[in-house]
């Protein structure tokens, strides 16, 4: 299990028994308030779905800091 799934159980929240739409509403809930860095990685990942390789490319980040950028975005929009 990765961290992010883990993360979310501890929430509460299992999105393998949520369905897309109601996952991205989540997420989209927060967005608009989010930093453009933060919110250009969510915009893409889920809207546009580019993976973290090509967000990194997009971005000029490494892959392993647009992952990290990701997951504790998400955690952080969940859990509001």
């Amino acid at each position: 299990m990765n961290g992010t799934t883990a993360d979310l159980e501890e929430l509460g929240i299992s999105p393998g028994n949520m369905e897309k739409e109601n996952w991205l509403d989540y997420l989209a809930e927060g967005i608009d308030d989010l930093p453009t860095t933060e919110r250009v990685i969510i915009s893409l990942f889920y809207y546009e779905n580019l993976t973290i390789e090509e967000i990194a490319l997009v971005l000029e980040l490494s892959e392993s800091e647009v992952s990290k950028i990701h997951h504790d975005t998400v955690l952080e929009l969940l859990k509001r």
